[in-house]
């Protein structure tokens, strides 16, 4: 199915709203897929996961996935980040989906409690899995997403996001698993993501190490200063610019960093790949070695879960977050880091990160101590000014 655009004028506490809404088909949504593994920056979930929850979602509601854009939602309606959360083993073997929904019903149920409705979903960060989880819900639901997200990346930890950054409060924050059963959890500081992701982590562990939790809500005016807008769109772009260019025998690497406003670092091979798990996080380095015009050239990329950090020689970042440090095959398959391999000839493309977060004053400092157990111990430079 073909994207659709649709008028809907809607009469709600005496306002008359005029909005657009977009159906996102199959075609659509399978680009969302490639172009939000891409800008995932290694981490946001399993695209094979993503592409299953097309399947459920289309299955639910044929027509497609409404979307409508950010500056449409009017300033009292709510919307509601959910996504998954737990081992990526456990996604694989055990599948994923009508978790969300159920921690989205309770999410739900908590703010009808003060009169509010949560009419709006809204993707958590960008990611092969977790871009969709929301369009699941919404499909099932019968609700529209928005073209915005809570990141603008993937990210490894609740504080690296923009949530976080312009103060939306992570407290309620409701957990389920696929039988139905539900946590609900509250912070003493409605914006300790520290403890709120610990607890998380820990409800998790005791559902069987997967789970889908809700938390974020925010009104419209919220979400449009605080958020990362149209980036759904954004990934669609890109996975249709990688598409295109496959089929048509020409080079994907280009196509999707063009697309994508980004910088091609490096071609390469992958020499060498470390990774050890911590606390429910994949640190690692990946090493890649520079072919053709690249020869002689070599980066070195830390991560936790998501890539934080390129090295271009010892103690000298190429980039660094939040700017987005992107992976794919030069094939044209964009790549997590669960999927990269030894051996493997891949492309490196850095990407800017959002205006939100270049913009705030924290929007480095959020970042800073992970950045630090990497060994970088200086402050943020945009990428544009680090490249070779």
């Amino acid at each position: 199915m073909n994207a659709k655009s649709y008028f809907l004028v809607i009469e709600n506490y005496g306002w008359v709203i005029t909005m657009v809404e977009r159906f996102l088909g199959r075609k659509e949504l399978e680009n969302i897929v490639t172009g939000a593994t891409l800008l995932g920056s290694g981490g946001g979930g399993s695209p094979k996961g993503g592409l299953a929850l097309v399947e459920s979602a289309l299955k639910a509601s044929p027509q497609g996935i409404r979307l409508v854009g950010p500056e449409d939602i009017p300033d009292f309606e709510m919307a509601a980040m959910v996504a998954g959360i737990g081992s990526p083993v456990a996604f694989f073997q055990k599948g994923f989906d009508v978790e969300a929904i159920y921690a989205f019903e309770a999410i739900q149920r908590i703010y009808s409690m003060i009169g509010q409705k949560v009419t709006y979903l809204v993707p958590g960060e960008i990611g092969g899995f977790n871009s969709i989880t929301p369009m699941y819900v919404a499909a099932v639901k019968n609700l529209p997403v928005i073209d915005a997200d809570g990141c603008g990346r993937a990210v490894p930890e609740l504080e690296n996001s923009l949530f976080y950054l312009y103060g939306v409060p992570n407290s309620p924050c409701a957990l389920a698993d696929r039988n139905g059963n539900v946590v609900v959890l509250y912070t003493n500081d409605p914006m300790d993501a520290y403890t709120c992701e610990l607890i998380a982590r820990h409800v998790t562990t005791a559902f069987g190490m997967i789970a889908a939790f809700a938390t974020w809500t925010l009104n419209g005016e919220t979400l449009r200063r605080a958020l990362a807008l149209n980036t759904v769109t954004k990934c669609e772009k890109i996975g249709k610019a990688i598409r295109s260019a496959i089929s048509a025998s020409r080079d994907p690497v280009k196509a999707a960093t063009e697309a994508a406003g980004g910088y091609e670092l490096i071609r390469g091979t992958i020499t060498d790949l470390t990774t050890r798990t911590v606390a429910g996080f994949d640190f690692g380095t990946t090493t890649i070695e520079g072919i053709v015009s690249y020869e002689g050239k070599k980066i070195k990329i830390d991560f936790k879960n998501e890539n934080i950090i390129a090295w271009k020689t010892e103690g000298k970042p190429l980039v660094m977050a939040p700017d987005l440090i992107c992976l794919m095959t030069i094939g044209g398959e964009p790549l997590t880091n669960a999927d990269t391999k030894k051996d493997m000839k891949v492309a490196v493309i850095g990407i800017p990160a959002p205006d939100k977060w270049r913009k705030h004053p924290k929007g480095f400092a959020v970042w800073k101590h992970i950045l630090e157990k990497m060994g970088y111990m200086g402050e943020y430079t945009p990428l544009e000014k680090l490249i070779w």
